[in-house]
């Protein structure tokens, strides 16, 4: 069956989409957190959130680095703050962080994005410029680990304070709606992991 969109249905997808499955990532998880259990998360393609479940204080603390430098055009460096405001500490409410697609296999792609077999991806001790991650596929981890550049082992921290929804979207046939309704998201959601800046 050829692409096409289903436009009609981008908006309740998006309402789906904003409906937290799991909370915390730590249920999907082996008893030694080094791998995901099998059949936990879908295998079926589509579009996925992670959002930020824990306590909000962690956010808060002096742990927690919030500003960050990316690499922008002509080689300078863009900063940018992550405030209070942007997050929406003030509603008490899950925080999204990164918004991705995936063609086939949910359970896959969040597995190369938590990389449970490293204690740790990134150097550890503050790094105001954005590293470069160590694959295309660890945003969220890495992300995390900007976030936190001085815990030593990050995946306890990502199992407890992260969680998940997605929705499926399975398939070649579904190639425009998963694009679609990732920039929706992204655009609505602002999740502070996806940010990129021009080159």
């Amino acid at each position: 069956m050829p692409a096409g969109v289903q436009g009609g249905s981008l908006g309740r997808w998006f309402e789906q989409l904003c409906r937290i499955k799991i909370k915390p990532l730590a249920v999907t998880a082996r008893d030694n957190r080094r791998s995901l259990l099998p059949k936990a998360i879908s295998s079926k393609g589509g579009v996925y959130v992670f959002w930020w479940t824990g306590p909000h204080e962690l956010l808060e603390s002096q742990e927690c680095n919030r500003e960050l430098g990316l690499h922008g055009p002509g080689g300078r460096i863009v900063r940018l703050l992550i405030d209070d405001h942007w997050l929406g500490l003030e509603t008490g409410l899950p925080i999204p962080l990164y918004v991705g697609k995936t063609a086939d296999n949910l359970s896959k792609r969040v597995g190369l994005h938590l990389k449970l077999g490293s204690q740790r991806l990134l150097k550890l001790g503050k790094q105001a410029i954005k590293q470069k991650a160590p694959t295309t596929s660890c945003q969220l981890r890495a992300g995390i680990e900007h976030l936190f550049p001085y815990v030593e082992d990050t995946r306890t921290l990502v199992l407890d304070n992260v969680g998940l929804s997605f929705v499926e979207l399975n398939g070649d046939e579904h190639a425009a709606d998963r694009f679609y309704l990732e920039d929706l998201a992204i655009g609505l959601m602002r999740p502070p992991l996806n940010v990129d800046v021009e080159r």
